[in-house]
């Protein structure tokens, strides 16, 4: 097995129930982000994730299967790669990677400037004969071609196993009843488990109490939007002040947790991959 297997597998069992003993971790796991704001699933992976960065750029950064795949997905995605500078001493394992990311980068963009450097008809002539011509720009190429992020592919299984837990430990009283006191899952994972649970006996109860949770938030939002009219302005803002901010969560999930990775570049969370929506079989 190589290093960067041995490195998923370790990240995977911080949220992954793959054991008995695992299972036992993740329940307890689950019931203290149930104390914590916001959605408790999204809490554990941005755990999970920083996790996952600070054992890579701390400890496998110099290993050659590990070099070799991060050169593969060009590093990392924009939200992963800007979680670095939340982890104690990643300025040196960031430097090493994209010292020898951006030499590559260096090398595609010569040869770029080269095909761009010849007569438009010899480049005309040139992708008739080749039959290549739709081929992109060396440097286009090289960066569209890149693998996904690592730490999203992290993050993607061990959401999965995350949600398959949750549904599973809803049978016991300790669990549900934390669950219920928790804010809930954002809308993001409770379609993610409802997609991948949606035979399951517990799916239900996962999905009951979040109507309320949600008229409540509404009521809030209301409240929060007439204290801000000029009329009302003189009473105390409650509970309601951060509903904006704690309807944003509930709409998106935690800031950072959905990677961005896009095959195209552009801005926005990448669309969740066949494998990761595969129903579940029942417990």
């Amino acid at each position: 097995m190589s290093r960067v297997e041995q490195f998923v597998r370790k990240a995977n069992a911080i949220v992954r129930p793959t054991s008995a003993t695992s299972r036992f971790v993740t329940y307890y796991e689950l019931l203290e982000a149930f104390t914590k704001p916001g959605c408790p699933v999204c809490a554990r992976l941005e755990q999970g994730s920083l996790k996952a960065m600070d054992g890579l750029l701390y400890e496998q950064v110099t290993d050659p299967t590990t070099r070799a795949r991060l050169v593969e997905s060009r590093g990392f995605c924009n939200w992963h790669a800007w979680m670095s500078p939340r982890i104690q001493n990643s300025p040196l394992g960031v430097a090493v990677i994209y010292h020898h990311l951006l030499a590559g980068a260096r090398e595609r963009l010569a040869v770029t400037r080269a095909e761009l450097g010849m007569p438009s008809w010899w480049r005309r002539l040139w992708r008739r004969v080749t039959r290549k011509g739709d081929r992109p720009l060396a440097l286009v190429g090289w960066w569209r071609d890149r693998a996904r992020c690592p730490t999203c592919a992290m993050v993607g299984r061990s959401e999965r196993e995350h949600l398959k837990a949750m549904l599973t430990f809803l049978s016991e009283a300790e669990f549900a009843d934390g669950f219920a006191r928790s804010a809930g899952l954002c809308l993001p994972h409770l379609c993610h488990a409802a997609t991948i649970g949606r035979d399951h006996p517990n799916l239900l109860a996962l999905l009951s109490g979040h109507e309320a949770r949600w008229s409540e938030l509404l009521a809030e939002l209301g409240e929060f939007t007439r204290k801000n009219d000029y009329r009302f302005a003189t009473e105390a803002m409650g509970h309601e002040g951060d509903s904006w901010r704690r309807a944003l969560e509930v709409f998106v999930g935690r800031g950072g947790v959905f990677g961005s990775d896009r095959k195209d570049g552009s801005a926005g969370p990448a669309g969740v991959a066949q494998s990761e929506t595969t129903p579940i079989e029942r417990d």
